[in-house]
């Protein structure tokens, strides 16, 4: 079984290290699409098998901050498709999901626990 759910939030960030006008501080409106995929055996008494309110749990993490203040990396769309990654398979073990995140509308950097899977 496959979920999906998608949301956005707006944050700050600047990237150390690089030489471009992205060093500076600014911001962007991030678009985070999260996909869970389980067994249909993994579906609780609820009838859940992943619940999208943890979607808006990562949300409030990371909307309206400085990204630089909240992560121990540059926060690039890369490193913070990896945070989001690690939060959920550390949350649900049994489950496997992958991320986009998306610094712009034509960019984004996605990172997967599938195994090669085509969507």
């Amino acid at each position: 079984m496959e979920l999906k759910t998608e949301f956005e939030f707006e944050a700050a960030h600047s990237l150390k290290g690089y030489n471009g006008k992205c060093a500076n501080v600014h911001g962007h409106r991030w678009r985070v699409i999260i996909w869970a995929e389980g067994s249909e055996k993994l579906i609780g008494k609820n009838g859940i098998l992943w619940d999208f309110a943890n979607a808006e749990e990562i949300r409030k993490e990371l909307d309206h901050v400085n990204l630089n203040e909240v992560m121990d990396v540059n926060p690039t769309a890369e490193n913070i498709a990896l945070k989001i990654l690690s939060k959920l398979e550390k949350s649900s073990k049994d489950l496997k999901f992958k991320v986009r995140v998306y610094e712009s509308p034509e960019s984004y950097a996605e990172v997967s626990s599938f195994e090669k899977k085509y969507f």
